[in-house]
């Protein structure tokens, strides 16, 4: 509980600030879709201005309703039109939806846009009736919506070849004291020798490369090989003593 109420107390506006961007961006995606489906089957058609009615906006939001921006004017005018439908069917007094800061005068010529068997349908062929409230309230929702987005989930940013450092690097904890050690004695010097030029070691030698084999003449003759020679025995010699033989102790 004590998390939520902080998180509130820090991050609240925030949240109310990304829960009003997606409600306003998704009423100006549905109005957007309406509008694309009505502008797809609807038909062009001249009209005449018939008479003119005027009155001062009530509100500012009145004005953004209609696709006007305040600071243009307040006096807010509506054209009484006639024209004729598709299937010749005259239509002589409509008072169009539509308020403008544009002043009409009586019998001028502007172009109008409706449904082809709905003449109540129609509208001024201006851009700022047809997508302009629906273009401010997505705008209005971006700006909403965007901060509060990356307040509240903050994108983890790794440079390339970088590892991202552990939690407990980030938020760092106090380090408990390090405990005394008792103090060693120094250790006595050992004495240094020097050798004289016959004790110093002395190069390695390089092994000898093995001999490299004859090869041998397959068609070349052997050569015989010299008797052996026999020992020549003294006749005269007395035979050697022969060793006595040494008996198994049980």
């Amino acid at each position: 509980m004590d998390r939520i109420k902080q998180f509130i107390k820090r991050r609240g506006i925030f949240v109310l600030m990304l829960l009003a961007g997606l409600y306003y961006g998704a009423t100006a995606l549905w109005g957007l879709t309406n509008t694309l489906l009505y502008y797809h089957e609807a038909v062009t058609l001249p009209a005449t201005v018939r008479d003119v009615r005027q009155r001062p906006f009530e509100s500012y939001s009145e004005a953004l309703r209609y696709g006007n921006l305040p600071w243009q004017g307040e006096i807010a005018y509506r054209p009484i039109l006639t024209f004729v439908m598709p299937a010749g069917i005259p239509i002589r007094a409509y008072t169009a939806p539509d308020w403008d800061n544009a002043d009409y005068r009586s019998g001028e010529q502007i172009e109008i846009i409706t449904h082809p068997h709905d003449p109540n349908q129609a509208h001024v062929n201006k851009w700022k009736f047809l997508w302009g409230a629906d273009c401010m309230l997505l705008a209005l929702a971006t700006l909403l919506g965007l901060p509060a987005w990356f307040v509240l989930f903050p994108r983890k940013r790794r440079a390339a070849g970088r590892k991202t450092a552990p939690r407990s690097a980030r938020h760092p904890q106090p380090r408990p004291q390090a405990r005394p050690q008792p103090r060693r004695a120094p250790e006595p010097e050992q004495p240094t020798f020097t050798l004289s030029a016959d004790d110093q070691p002395q190069p390695a030698k390089k092994p000898r490369a093995p001999r490299k084999k004859k090869e041998a003449d397959p068609n070349a003759p052997k050569k015989p090989r010299a008797p052996r020679k026999k020992k020549e025995v003294d006749p005269n010699a007395p035979p050697k003593p022969r060793k006595p033989r040494k008996k198994k102790t049980e």
